[in-house]
This record gives structure tokens, sequence and C-alpha cells, in this order.
């Protein structure tokens, strides 16, 4: 018992410094936590969030392609034949009628827009 009468007056320096080496350890992460593998899921999850079509019509004009598609999980929407807008014709530059895609929509204001579009492979 005569040590806690010592250590009393020194108890805010030794919780200081368990905290101090408790945080160290929470700050070296596993490497399954590393920047890398956070950029590799978060590419794996916008992966999951295409969806699957094909292209039956492209507009470059007027800014829209017509799609025949799969279910839109995201928006709720089962599969049909629908057109799309887009925000920039170069998105639609390599696609023509008949390519196979996976594609990204999103509802903006009431209409429908193809927000990410790429070939299938």
């Amino acid at each position: 018992m005569t040590l806690v009468p010592k250590l009393l007056p020194q108890w805010p320096a030794l919780l200081a410094a368990a905290l101090l080496a408790g945080g160290q350890a929470w700050a070296q992460a596993p490497a399954a936590d590393s920047h890398a593998a956070h950029h590799t899921a978060a590419a794996n999850e916008q992966q999951a969030d295409l969806s699957e079509g094909e292209v039956t019509r492209v507009d470059a004009a007027a800014l829209k392609v017509t799609l025949r598609h799969g279910e839109l999980k995201n928006l709720n929407m089962p599969p049909m034949t629908m057109v799309f807008r887009v925000q920039d014709a170069a998105l639609l530059a390599p696609l023509k009628a008949g390519d196979k895609v996976r594609f990204r929509a999103e509802q903006v204001k009431g209409a429908y827009y193809a927000t990410r579009i790429e070939k299938a492979q």
C-alpha cells in the first residue's frame, strides 16, 4: 500500500501515457485497411451499382441514348427499353446500336440520365 500514495500525484501523467500508447495501436491500421484497399472496395461497389443493357439507338445531337436494360435496382425499376439523357455527348461517342453496356442511371428532376456508360466485356 505504500506504492499507492507515491503514484497518486503522478496518475494524470500515467493516464496520458497509457492513452497515447493505446492511440498508437489504433493509428497502425492493418494492411486490409490501407488506402488502396478502400479504393478497391469503392471500385467494386461502383461496379455493383452498374446495370446491364443493350444500346438500341444513339442520338448524340439530342444527348440521348435508348437502352434495353435489366432491372435498375437503384431506381426500383423493372427491365424495359427506355430513353436516357446524358450530360455530355462524349459519353455516347464510342457507342452504337447493338453494343452491350454496363451503365449507371439516375433520376434528376423527373428525367432519367445515364451518368456512366461503358461497353460490357
